[in-house]
């Protein structure tokens, strides 16, 4: 969890965490056990601020989600 938790931005620690889970999984495509309430608790950030930079980053191409599936666009 530290290392989810050590980027000062929010982007960062979702890219640490989704990253983290993709290596997990060994796929740049997986579901995570947490819903936004809980995964916003996780990294330490609020729920809203944390589905806005969601969108913000599926805005940017970085990856694409519904609920708790995501897949992860490599540049």
């Amino acid at each position: 969890k530290i290392f989810h938790t050590t980027p000062k931005s929010l982007r960062g620690r979702l890219l640490s965490y989704l990253s983290a889970q993709a290596v997990q999984n060994g796929c740049d495509t997986f579901d995570i056990p947490f819903d936004r309430q809980q995964l916003a608790d996780y990294l330490g950030a609020d729920r809203s601020a944390l589905s806005n930079e969601l969108s913000k980053m599926q805005r940017d191409g970085l990856l694409s989600f519904r609920k708790n599936h995501f897949v992860l666009h490599r540049k």
